[in-house]
């Protein structure tokens, strides 16, 4: 059990370790304007990576997977063509946000002001927010994948098994609550007004971007499996 807890010590400091994550929570955090709300992406974080961890460890992500690939067989022309039509969508969407926000530069009047904090994001936003970035970095999170694999090898009743995903989680999340405490910390110092002024340029084309490329990975999916 020792050598269990020193795994689950060992691979979750590793995979907390994390710039994408620790990027995005001060880009978030530069925009959003009640900065206690950053608690809700860091919480979604935590819960996806939790519940995707007990998906995996009990094998529900196989079965979720297996259906998800035997409806795609069955009704592969109209999936394939939702996601195209998605895809067009999305990316005519991408455009014509990126178009707005290129106009909206060039005032220097409040709607200037405005753009520096872009995204109004309520707490439930933020809180899906956490969760899909989780599900997307879970791909490469080789860390937590081998501790799992690990755990599968003690055969740990379910209450156990919650306890070590649980310190697995709270050791990854760890980093971004000292970011906070931190970023907090150091408010209003010239060097958190100027991470802040450029993270603020940075954010107004961050929603409009990955929209474009949502579009761009959907309409490149959907015609190469039409093809």
């Amino acid at each position: 059990m020792w050598i269990l807890l020193g795994t689950v010590i060992t691979t979750s400091f590793f995979d907390s370790l994390n710039p994408s994550a620790i990027a995005e929570q001060m880009l978030l955090q530069a925009m959003v304007k009640n900065k206690r709300h950053i608690w809700f992406f860091i919480f979604g974080i935590g819960t996806a990576n939790l519940s995707l961890g007990l998906a995996i460890y009990y094998g529900i992500a196989t079965w979720v997977s297996k259906l998800l690939y035997k409806a795609i067989e069955i009704y592969s022309w109209y999936i394939y063509g939702a996601a195209l039509g998605a895809g067009v969508l999305c990316l005519l969407l991408g455009i014509r946000l990126i178009i707005k926000t290129k106009l909206n530069t060039k005032n220097k009047d409040e709607e200037t002001s405005d753009l520096k904090n872009p995204a109004r994001l309520s707490p439930l936003s933020l809180f899906f927010l956490g969760a899909a970035f989780c599900a997307v970095e879970l791909t490469s999170a080789l860390p937590y994948f081998g501790f799992l694999a690990i755990l599968t090898t003690y055969n740990l009743i379910f209450p156990l098994v919650i306890v070590f995903i649980m310190i697995y989680n709270f050791i990854y999340i760890f980093p971004l609550i000292l970011i906070y405490f931190a970023y907090n910390k150091l408010q209003g110092t010239s060097a958190i007004i100027k991470i802040e002024s450029i993270l603020s340029k940075v954010a107004a084309y961050v929603v409009p971007v990955i929209v474009t490329l949502v579009g761009i990975l959907l309409i490149y999916y959907g015609i190469y499996s039409l093809i």
